[in-house]
């Protein structure tokens, strides 16, 4: 059903630690492929023997996606507990619809991804930057956790009373 689309760089264990985070939703059936981005060094090679198809451009991944849904992920992206529940509850109920894939909690430097429907792209020569400011767009789904599994609410105290 998805497709997602990792910018990664020479972290492999970053890298590593979500595309491990990716395989129950390969199982089930939502994620179609996983393109990596800009892998260098160890990260390649993670990718490599994850299975994942691997791109120096972002459009050429893009292009050669194949699901009708597109997730672009950062590399720090931590994924929550439900996340997979809660992307296809959207693709369900909002076919048309793009979402901003945002962290539970409070963080001014969380990563964020985003979710768009293939079929929407502004033009076959897309920029990650185009998908961006169209997720904005659509409705925010908290599918991300903050690093360290710390939640922060606004008061900063994890939602501890």
């Amino acid at each position: 059903m998805i497709s997602v689309i990792v910018t990664a760089s020479d972290d492999a264990e970053a890298l590593a630690r979500l595309l491990t985070a990716l395989v129950p939703a390969a199982a089930e059936g939502l994620v179609r492929e996983v393109a990596v981005v800009g892998a260098r060094g160890l990260a390649a090679e993670v990718a490599e023997d994850a299975g994942a198809d691997r791109y120096e451009a972002f459009g050429a991944a893009f292009e050669r996606a194949r699901g009708p849904w597109v997730v672009g992920l950062p590399l720090a992206a931590a994924l929550a507990p439900d996340w997979m529940a809660e992307i296809a509850d959207h693709m369900r109920r909002a076919p048309n619809e793009p979402a901003r894939l945002t962290a539970r909690g409070f963080s001014l430097r969380a990563p964020e991804g985003w979710l768009v429907p293939k079929r929407l792209a502004p033009s076959a020569v897309v920029v990650e930057q185009d998908l961006q400011a169209l997720a904005r767009r659509g409705r925010r789904l908290r599918v991300l956790a903050l690093a360290g599994g710390m939640q922060r609410n606004r008061r900063g105290d994890g939602g501890r009373r």
